[in-house]
């Protein structure tokens, strides 16, 4: 298990590289939702580490990774987690994925760093997780987790994450990879995200975005993401239908293809660096 000593903690990482060692390929970095880890994205990896090194790591207080300091998530060190993690490794530059929580991380590394992205993708994420459905109830969220845990909470709605033709092995699985997580640090990021709204901020990203939702998802809602896909300017909007949330997990083969498609097309353009 690869670990990386960053700013008083170790960050779990891994680094899947099936490219030919005497080209140069890019970096794709794929972050994880709440309460999720490096494996949420083990189905992409197939799809991208051919053409592109492939780089995940567990957020800071997730699974295999320590616990910010003082149990309190703030968003500029999540997005700053990011540039350590890449610095010691020595990339330079990296095209960005990120889903749901891992989402809003992305669109604030996006702003604070777009020197170091050739892209961004998003996948089912937000930039004010409180603007989620009415049928959302993150009070309900709370109680699950303070009660009876990551696994149950991930459970407890399930149609809400997941569309209806779901293999229900997935869900469990998916399950199962949460309860890596204590509900404390999914209480402390919900914390944290839930106080922020990165609208004002999105205008200021200059880097090619790909926003792809799903039409029934009530935690990060279709109007949002057009909103979204509004203001970022030079942002493309996707949407999916009989999908959930969890899009990602569900049709993971579609979307890593469509995200390998819209890098491969940047990566074409002549003002490429």
């Amino acid at each position: 298990m690869p670990h990386l000593e960053v700013d008083g903690g170790l960050l779990h990482y891994h680094l899947d590289d099936y490219t030919e060692p005497w080209l140069s390929r890019s970096v794709v970095l794929l972050h994880h939702s709440a309460g999720g880890n490096l494996n949420r994205w083990r189905s992409w990896v197939p799809h991208l580490a051919r053409r592109h090194k492939v780089l995940r790591f567990d957020m800071r207080g997730h699974a295999g990774s320590s616990e910010p300091q003082g149990r309190v998530f703030s968003l500029p060190n999540l997005s700053g987690d990011i540039s350590l993690v890449m610095d010691k490794l020595g990339i330079d530059k990296v095209h960005l994925v990120g889903a749901s929580a891992g989402g809003i991380v992305s669109l604030r590394f996006a702003h604070d760093f777009p020197e170091r992205l050739h892209s961004l993708s998003l996948v089912a994420s937000t930039p004010k997780l409180s603007q989620m459905s009415a049928s959302v109830d993150a009070g309900a969220w709370r109680n699950i987790l303070e009660t009876q845990g990551t696994k149950a909470w991930l459970l407890a709605d399930t149609e809400k994450r997941f569309g209806q033709n779901t293999d229900p092995r997935v869900i469990e699985w998916y399950a199962d990879e949460g309860a890596k997580t204590s509900p404390d640090m999914v209480l402390a990021l919900q914390q944290c995200l839930l106080k922020e709204d990165l609208f004002p901020i999105i205008p200021m990203i200059p880097v090619p975005t790909l926003i792809l939702g799903a039409a029934d998802d009530e935690i990060t809602p279709g109007s949002v993401q057009r909103e979204m896909a509004n203001q970022i300017p030079k942002a493309q909007l996707e949407i999916y239908e009989n999908v959930g949330h969890n899009m990602k997990v569900e049709i993971p083969d579609t979307l890593a293809t469509r995200v390998q498609d819209f890098i491969a097309n940047i990566e074409s353009s002549e003002t490429f660096q």
